[in-house]
């Protein structure tokens, strides 16, 4: 799956990952007040919850994708919209490897390669780190680079 050349011709897993990795959201409507962005669970980005387990990485998975409803900005203006629901028909016209059935499926076949994508990521860190470290590891990257990135680059200005 991971090396599958037609998977990424097709873009079924990197157009749906590009949607939802990291959701730009309106102000207010995140967990993170400073970025006002939205994650979905997965090893490939700054999710910051518990994916310990591929059950517990699951039911998170699920939630964010069909159950949170997102405030963010569209073309018609604010709305609220599941992370699902932003998924698109990718075009046979411009992906020509897609056949006329996985065009017509391409949102659900989408949702299921990402789901299998980042499945298949949280058993591999869960695997090589079982002792959670991977996690750890994570964590101290993203207070580094991304929550404490203006403060670190105004410090530095200043000396």
């Amino acid at each position: 799956f991971m090396k599958d050349k037609q998977l990424g011709k097709k873009r079924l897993a990197s157009m749906p990952d590009r949607i939802t990795n990291t959701i730009s959201v309106l102000p207010g409507d995140s967990a993170d007040p400073i970025n006002d962005k939205v994650c979905r669970p997965t090893v490939i980005n700054n999710f910051q919850g518990d994916l310990s387990s591929v059950q517990r990485w699951w039911k998170l998975w699920v939630d964010f994708m069909f159950r949170e409803e997102l405030h963010v900005q569209t073309k018609s203006g604010p709305k609220r919209k599941r992370p699902c629901a932003m998924l698109e028909k990718i075009p046979r016209a411009k992906y020509p490897d897609l056949t006329e059935e996985e065009e017509a499926i391409s949102v659900p076949l989408q949702t299921l390669c990402q789901a299998i994508f980042d499945s298949i990521m949280v058993h591999m860190m869960n695997t090589v780190s079982p002792d959670g470290e991977w996690q750890q590891l994570k964590q101290e990257l993203f207070e580094r680079l991304v929550r404490t990135k203006t403060q670190r680059c105004v410090e530095i200005l200043e000396k």
